[in-house]
């Protein structure tokens, strides 16, 4: 994925630096996109014990699959070429919900400070939204209006996890995830001079990591390992200048 976004960056800077010299066509548009949304986590315990760490006794995982359909605003340029690279950033406002509000019932039997073990019940909810996606992308054209398209994309997840006990821990860091995309669309111009795409893509985001903290056993902690990817088919409209 490194070696990609070097690529990337490389190419938008000489596509950049060379609209100084070469004329080219500004195009400003809306985007609506059928979106498959799919998230996954894996949530584990460490424990101690005396000071030293023991192996995880609980794993739990998750995975969410949930459509959406949303709407982007993109501006682009493209070169005045043989083979006219274009280069473009997009912003779809708004959010989407991810987590279509999880809950789990653990069992805490040990709390820091109690020598007698207890035995009380903790209701843990979570809920996450997914904010200010953007993408800065390179389309480079193959033959009779089909062309392939790469872009370094940006996402933000706000949640909110809650639990009903005291000292149950929780997560409260804000996640800013990137990566990469990728697609495959056919673009053309319509009698009126508006240009038009049809693509379909694919946003794989990094591995994100988060840590607990307020465990009922003060020296333990939750942590969840998690992955963000969509795909989806998208038509663009846009004015050209």
């Amino acid at each position: 994925m490194i070696k990609l976004r070097n690529l990337l960056i490389t190419a938008i800077t000489i596509v950049a630096f060379s609209s100084n010299v070469s004329a080219g066509t500004v195009s400003v548009g809306i985007t609506g996109s059928i979106l498959d949304v799919e998230a996954s986590g894996t949530e584990t315990d460490k424990l101690t014990a005396a000071g030293a760490d023991v192996a995880d006794t609980s794993i739990r995982k998750k995975t969410i699959s949930a459509n959406s359909v949303t709407g982007s605003l993109f501006a682009e340029y493209t070169a005045d070429y043989s083979w006219p690279i274009t280069v473009g950033f997009e912003y779809t406002p708004g959010t989407a919900d991810i987590s279509s509000g999880l809950s789990r019932t653990d069992t805490a039997t040990s709390v820091t400070g109690q020598t007698l073990a207890v035995s009380r019940s903790e209701k843990r909810t979570a809920s996450a939204e997914a904010t200010n996606f953007s993408t800065l992308y390179l389309e480079a054209p193959l033959f009779s209006g089909l062309y392939v398209r790469a872009g370094l994309s940006h996402m933000d997840i706000d949640y909110v996890t809650t639990t009903t006990g005291t000292n149950g821990g929780s997560y409260s860091d804000n996640i800013g995830l990137s990566g990469t995309n990728l697609g495959l669309g056919f673009k053309g111009t319509s009698a009126s001079g508006m240009l038009w795409k049809l693509a379909y893509e694919q946003t794989s985001y990094d591995t994100f990591n988060l840590t607990s903290t307020g465990n009922s056993v003060a020296a333990n902690s939750n942590n969840i390992k998690g992955d963000a990817d969509t795909s989806g088919v998208r038509l663009s409209l846009a004015k050209s200048f």
